[in-house]
């Protein structure tokens, strides 16, 4: 069972993260809709809108109570992050809070190792809003994503993308109800090796993703992208086979953070690129910053289950 002061402080970085991812799948799937559906983009942004202010809600709780690691992760922010939100802004017309952005940059660790009844009954309320609004917005993508397969609806996101943001918000769900049973999300080699098997699997699509949507001229980055996806192909089928064989995660988790450190590295060059108007795309900057983040994320999650 989770300390008070655990339940907090795992509850808060864990909404740190996804809240803001949650918030931008809404944005890519707005940008994506066509005239005809474009009906569907105000609920899309007045559920946006929804993770936004309990993502206020979470920055508010957060000072003291987030380790320096997580803040130090690039998982929250990244350098780039706000830029990336104002280039969105500008190129898709729709609101984003980059107020959320600044505050979440000052947040400060003060080192808090106890905490009080009334800042867990505060996260116990805020825990179960966002499970109700993750709730809703999971079928909601569900779906987005059953009209495309079903060619009731075009949209200009992939298919795989659909679903896998889906299963990104589910994985969100799962942590969510794991913390609100007192549950810890670091809980031993077997749980470890799942999130392997799921991070890296996400890191393949993300590859698959930036390879295309590059414009076909950028041959170079086309093949790395490709290379990227093979390589995370092979650390999703070996963690597999680890959450049976236990005793091969310490070599794949070693495996897993070098390629995830490539990859971010690929990434962060990207989002500069795409910042600086100097890679030819049809990406967002907001998604660049946003693929990035997950990496970051996956690397500190690949270092706690090292630990």
């Amino acid at each position: 069972m989770l300390t008070g002061i655990e339940y907090v402080r795992q509850s808060i970085e864990t909404n740190l993260f996804f809240l803001r991812i949650m918030k931008e799948h809404l944005i890519f799937a707005s940008t994506a809709l066509t005239v005809r559906d474009s009906s569907m983009v105000l609920p899309l942004m007045n559920t946006k809108n929804n993770f936004e202010q309990l993502l206020i809600n979470t920055v508010s709780l957060a000072n003291g109570i987030v380790s320096p690691q997580s803040l130090a992760a690039g998982d929250i922010i990244t350098p780039y992050t706000l830029n990336a939100e104002i280039a969105t802004q500008y190129y898709t017309g729709l609101p984003i809070n980059t107020y959320i952005t600044q505050m979440e940059a000052s947040l400060m660790n003060n080192a808090v190792t106890t905490t009080n009844p009334m800042i867990e009954q505060s996260v116990n309320i805020l825990n179960q809003q966002i499970i109700t609004l993750l709730t809703s917005s999971i079928q909601t993508q569900k779906m987005l994503l059953a009209n495309v397969l079903n060619c009731k609806m075009f949209t200009s996101i992939y298919p795989l993308m659909l679903d896998h943001v889906t299963r990104e918000a589910e994985h969100y769900l799962e942590h969510l109800q794991t913390l609100q049973n007192h549950q810890s999300l670091h809980d031993g080699p077997k749980t470890a090796a799942m999130g392997e098997i799921f991070w890296n699997r996400i890191m393949g699509e993300h590859a698959r993703f930036i390879r295309g949507l590059l414009d076909p001229t950028e041959e170079e980055l086309i093949k790395k992208a490709n290379g990227f996806a093979g390589e995370f192909d092979e650390l999703t089928n070996a963690a597999r086979k680890a959450y049976d064989q236990i005793q091969l995660l310490p070599e794949v988790t070693n495996n897993s953070i070098t390629a995830t450190t490539n990859i971010r590295n690929f990434k962060v060059q990207g989002t500069l690129g795409i910042l600086e108007c100097k890679i030819r795309s049809i990406i967002l900057p907001l998604l660049s910053d946003h693929v990035l983040r997950e990496a970051n994320h996956f690397l500190k999650e690949l270092q706690e289950f090292k630990a």
